[in-house]
């Protein structure tokens, strides 16, 4: 769910993302912190590519940025981030 209407108007965006985080160790221990983020729904270690998939939702693009720039890259042992936004 990613409403895009009146974004840059002060309007308030409802935003659902997938984050794929890639990690270096054990990644059942990041997903442990991932889950205890505010705006994190879900998180599961995965084979793949990606170590961890995060479903989170926000209200806006500014809570989006902190909690993966802020928040999911600050955890120990997380190497990369790459998120999907829903349209």
């Amino acid at each position: 769910m990613c409403w895009l209407e009146g974004v840059g108007r002060g309007r308030k965006v409802h935003m659902r993302a997938y984050v794929l985080v890639g990690t270096q160790g054990d990644a059942r221990q990041v997903v442990q912190k991932i889950r205890a983020l505010k705006g994190v729904k879900e998180a599961d270690a995965v084979w793949g590519p990606s170590d961890v998939i995060a479903l989170v939702e926000v209200d806006s693009w500014q809570e989006l940025s902190d909690l993966v720039a802020g928040h999911m890259r600050a955890i120990a042992g997380v190497t990369s981030t790459d998120t999907r936004i829903v349209l």
